[in-house]
């Protein structure tokens, strides 16, 4: 069980390499998608050699092929058969091609089916020893670790904005235990996240989560409204997270970043490593 899960604080050795972060991303994705999966609204599968979570909100980045791993005949078969699944549930995708992908050249087949490489996530990570816990934050902003079901509403409502997401979403995630607090105590569940909100002058602002298993911190669903942008309190609902990892043993940090974020990041102490291709399905309007 993802609550359960051990690890040894040290899942990137003394020096990470680009392979690793990379890797090291992918496997903290994975992760937090099985948790997010936990919770009925969310269907997590490793079938035939695809891993993917699917939760049919209208928005690409909460429909995910995360790891594909395909050989010989097979290949141009289960990409069609799920390139069909997508259409026939009429909903946008994201389709990963990272470090543990085979074939390797996965993205001329997707390419091929008229999906290009829109779009690189950057691998990131930072060495915790290295970096201070922070400068100290702005005048009026405050840094708190989400503790009731309020402070869970707001962090969905935060983060929601942020991504210009479809009003459906954030009641989805009060509906999911990797989210809601209260849903994970019902459930007698013990999962291995902790969730930040920023609020500027009183307002909530910014949301993050460090999330961790066998071996690996990883930052995931980060987001500063449009309005706050530029503020700090961006960096600091990352410096939160940060200042937790340390305090629980791990030396490393990885983040798999926006194009957008990077130098955000790069203020925190975070390094750029190395890219997680991504291809870009939206078959809303595709005819079955």
């Amino acid at each position: 069980m993802l609550g359960t899960m051990k690890s040894d604080r040290h899942g990137l050795g003394t020096e990470p390499s680009p392979g690793g972060v990379v890797k090291a991303c992918e496997e903290n994705y994975a992760d937090y998608w099985r948790c997010v999966a936990l919770s009925s609204n969310a269907d997590f599968s490793e079938v035939r050699g695809i891993t993917r979570c699917i939760t049919g909100l209208q928005q690409e980045m909460f429909n995910i092929v995360l790891r594909c791993r395909l050989r010989g005949d097979a290949i141009d078969a289960r990409i069609d058969e799920e390139i069909k699944d997508f259409k026939a549930r009429q909903i946008p995708v994201i389709w990963h091609v990272g470090m543990l992908t085979e074939p390797k050249d996965l993205s001329r087949y997707l390419e091929a089916r008229g999906f290009p490489n829109d779009y690189d996530l950057a691998a990131m990570a930072v060495d915790l020893e290295s970096v201070d816990g922070g400068a100290g934050h702005q005048n009026g902003v405050t840094v708190r670790r989400v503790a009731t079901e309020q402070d869970c509403r707001e962090w969905a409502d935060v983060l929601t904005g942020s991504w210009e997401s479809p009003k459906e979403v954030a009641p989805w995630m009060m509906n999911n235990a990797c989210f809601n607090l209260a849903i994970e105590q019902c459930r007698g569940l013990s999962l291995p996240r902790k969730m930040y909100l920023v609020s500027l002058e009183g307002a909530s602002s910014a949301g993050s989560m460090l999330f961790w298993g066998n071996g690996i911190a990883g930052l995931q669903s980060v987001g500063t409204v449009h309005a706050a942008r530029r503020k700090g309190v961006g960096t600091a609902v990352v410096e939160g997270a940060l200042a937790d990892a340390r305090t629980m043993g791990f030396k490393h940090v990885v983040v798999l970043s926006t194009v957008e974020a990077v130098d955000m990041y790069k203020r925190c102490g975070f390094r750029l490593f190395g890219k997680l291709p991504e291809h870009t399905m939206d078959l809303r309007k595709v005819e079955r």
